[in-house]
């Protein structure tokens, strides 16, 4: 099983190399060497836990890594304020027809500890690993989109697969700003969910708490605005704010303190050219 998920992940990492790679007709990864930094100030909690709502400061960046660009967080889509959106982590994108996109990507999954959660002490953590994710999306005329993605733990540490689908809407307010709404859903397959929102038997016993386990199925809704606008062709200031909502088995989990989350934050970031 193991041997699967590493030739998954370099079937992955061989698609970005191997392709020159165009997205609405320019060059998205090989072409543009400019990076990006910034950085956003963000109030947000999660589903998993006491649902404590966290006040952070996060750091975002783009560059060019010989054929890749590396991204974290937004930042591919800050690099030009009214692209159409890249994948983060390091990806590649190219056109399959004039209206369909196809992408590939590896991304870092931080896991989840409850360390400092004294509600739900000595249950066990979830682990880092790596995840690969293919993409496709088609673009309505000049304002809709639709996407979708799979992605997959490459490492074999529990996080299954995750399938993500959603439609977003553009509103030019100006030639330096985009208002952007979304509307989305996430789903699992079952070992994702039972690794997230499950309780095992060993791990019951060792709380004193009901096992949970549950199977594959649609995991979240998620509807989204967010804004960026240029300042000046290095400057650009974005935010934004993100609501999800909990469905299903996975809402009757005990480990789900809080069904509807949110997102808020704002911030600014510097691009090379």
């Amino acid at each position: 099983m193991l041997a699967t998920h590493w030739r998954l992940g370099f079937g992955v990492l061989g698609i970005c190399l191997a392709l020159q790679v165009r997205a609405e007709g320019q060059v998205a990864i090989g072409g543009d060497r400019g990076y990006l930094l910034g950085a956003s100030v963000v109030s947000a909690n999660g589903h998993i836990g006491s649902g404590v709502t966290r006040y952070d400061i996060k750091p975002l960046w783009a560059f060019q890594l010989g054929p890749f660009r590396v991204s974290r967080s937004r930042a591919n889509s800050l690099m030009r304020a009214g692209r159409e959106r890249l994948e983060t982590g390091v990806s590649a994108e190219f056109d399959v027809f004039s209206d369909w996109r196809l992408g590939a990507s590896l991304r870092l999954d931080n896991g989840r500890s409850f360390d400092g959660d004294p509600e739900f002490d000595g249950l066990p953590d979830v682990r880092s690993t790596l995840r690969g994710r293919v993409s496709t999306g088609r673009s309505f005329g000049e304002r809709w989109n639709w996407s979708l993605s799979l992605d997959q733990d490459l490492l074999g540490r529990g996080g299954g697969a995750r399938l993500n689908t959603g439609v977003n809407y553009r509103y030019p307010v100006s030639p330096r700003t985009n208002l952007d709404f979304s509307l989305g859903g996430g789903w699992g397959d079952a070992r994702y969910q039972r690794t997230i929102y499950g309780i095992s038997t060993e791990a019951a016993q060792a709380t004193g708490r009901e096992p949970y386990r549950l199977g594959s199925g649609w995991e979240t809704l998620r509807v989204g605005a967010h804004f960026e606008t240029g300042l000046s062709t290095h400057w650009v200031v974005f935010g934004g704010l993100d609501l999800s909502r909990v469905l299903g088995s996975t809402a009757r989990s005990p480990l789900v303190g809080r069904l509807v989350t949110h997102g808020l934050g704002v911030g600014v970031a510097y691009r090379s050219k």
